[in-house]
């Protein structure tokens, strides 16, 4: 049988893909942290070592919200343009005279993106839930970029944190060295001075 434990706490790996896919979605319906839901299937990429599964689907994860937070931030960029005082006068179609259509329908299309995102969601964590490996379409095609590029960066950190440790070792060496040397300068001072004390 197939071993399906996380390298996280040895916890069930649809579980852990449950967390990403909804943990994720409900952080992208919070107003102030929504551009950073992608961090937390990052995070659990990242720590998970072991199960494949869970590395695939979590670098999904990243992708579909990573393009979420584009999305959100192209639709608040046109709302700034189109209507400047937007976030000083709030939401309130009465604000706009003239503009109502135009705000109609921005807040459709921004509920209907919102609830395609959702049913996405639901979707892909009913079927990850079973163990099977589901690609959603369009975002599966940028999840074996997005590793690679990922695994080259994380690569990067690791030889710069060997290179620093290789100093701190180098370091040590030569402080220990420093420490053999002035031992051994403090014996032959001793040995000098017993060899005076002989022939005195």
């Amino acid at each position: 049988m197939k071993d399906n434990k996380s390298s996280i706490l040895g916890i069930e790996g649809n579980v852990i893909v449950l967390v990403g896919y909804l943990g994720g979605l409900f952080l992208s319906w919070i107003i102030g942290i929504n551009y950073f839901a992608w961090l937390l299937p990052l995070i659990l990429y990242i720590i998970e070592k072991k199960n494949e599964f869970i590395k695939e689907q979590m670098a999904q994860a990243t992708v579909l919200y990573i393009f979420v937070s584009i999305i959100m931030l192209i639709f608040n960029l046109i709302w700034i343009i189109m209507f400047p005082g937007s976030y000083k006068l709030g939401l309130n179609l009465e604000n706009f005279s003239g503009s109502t259509l135009i705000v109609s329908t921005m807040n459709i299309l921004s509920v209907t993106i919102a609830i395609i995102i959702t049913l996405i969601v639901i979707n892909t964590s009913m079927k990850t839930w079973y163990y099977e490996n589901y690609k959603i379409p369009i975002i599966r095609f940028f999840v074996p970029k997005f590793r690679s590029l990922l695994s080259k960066v994380m690569k990067n950190s690791k030889t710069n944190k060997e290179k620093v440790e290789e100093e701190k070792q180098e370091e040590i060496k030569e402080e220990e060295k420093k420490n053999e040397e002035g031992v051994k300068t403090e014996e032959n001072k001793e040995n000098v001075s017993q060899k005076r004390k002989k022939k005195k």
